[in-house]
């Protein structure tokens, strides 16, 4: 298999660079060779952090080129619409229904409505709605908004990744306590998918 290029986008604070490495790790399991990197910038700070993971038989280099990405996962609709360039052309986008407006914000200027982004999205993709924070509060922990995306994620009919991998590679990352409340995420995100 060539390489399948997953963009992951949020804000710091979100879990992206968590979620990034269960992929890649689940992908692994499954005897793919994976790589991932992260650009963080000031995530530390709530702002924007993005990590590419890319898996296949063989894989030379973890950094995806513009416009080459087949699928984004966006933890909010901005970030989303920022990594929209990396997607490329009938590429796939996963995204959490929040909106979070800029925290650096010039004063005077409109942000875009989340109709407007999603509009962008829709123009240029195959857009899964997700609603990451209904199904995290539904399960009474909103820490878990990253583990419905990767469900989510793992539905997708171009990822080669056995379910059971995933759910592996959850148990392996997260405390015990945590594994089957996070499992429980995973499964309403990707049913998310399959149901769409």
């Amino acid at each position: 298999m060539k390489s399948l290029d997953i963009v992951f986008s949020g804000v710091g604070g979100q879990g992206v660079v968590v979620l990034s490495d269960i992929y890649c790790e689940a992908a692994m399991l499954d005897g793919f060779d994976a790589a991932k990197a992260e650009i963080h910038g000031m995530a530390q700070r709530g702002g924007s952090i993005v990590a590419y993971a890319r898996i296949g038989d063989k894989v030379q280099s973890p950094l995806i080129e513009t416009g080459k990405a087949d699928a984004i996962v966006g933890f909010e609709i901005l970030e989303t619409a920022r990594a929209l360039p990396m997607l490329k052309k009938n590429g796939t986008v996963i995204v959490n229904m929040k909106y979070i407006p800029p925290s650096c914000a010039t004063v005077g200027v409109k942000p875009k409505k989340t109709e407007e982004l999603l509009e962008m999205l829709r123009a240029k993709a195959k857009v899964y709605e997700v609603d990451g924070i209904g199904i995290a509060q539904q399960l009474g922990n909103l820490l878990v908004v990253n583990t419905v995306l990767l469900g989510a994620l793992s539905a997708l009919p171009q990822i080669p990744v056995k379910a059971d991998s995933f759910k592996q590679a959850i148990a392996g990352r997260l405390k015990e306590k945590y594994i089957n409340l996070n499992l429980k995420a995973f499964q309403l995100g990707r049913e998310s998918v399959l149901k769409s």
